[in-house]
């Protein structure tokens, strides 16, 4: 099928092609500067907007609620190996002593 097509002249392939470019390129750039118009399902009611906030304020609450959480239980973890390290360096510093 590919053989019985006329082979092509030097430059006709351009002249075809480049207009082309052209064409695809200003419809390319016309669809860009004007979208197409919003429907009226894509607008939002009041109430709606603020149940959708209402949720995503409790569920921040509740990540910071348990970041905060576990934050107190490696302070705690922090503070009790502190004490340890303290507690030996104590015992280390008394046998150095003597």
């Amino acid at each position: 099928m590919l053989m019985q097509l006329p082979s092509l002249q030097v430059g006709q392939l351009e002249n075809w092609l480049i207009p082309a470019v052209a064409v695809l390129s200003i419809v390319a750039l016309v669809k860009k500067v004007f979208p197409p118009k919003r429907t009226d399902k894509e607008f939002v009611t009041r109430s709606e907007l603020h149940e959708a906030l209402s949720s995503m304020r409790d569920t921040i609450d509740a990540r910071f609620l348990a970041l905060s959480e576990k934050i107190e239980h490696l302070t705690i973890s922090l503070h009790d190996r502190l004490n340890k390290i303290e507690a030996a360096l104590a015992r280390v510093d008394e046998r150095t002593k003597r």
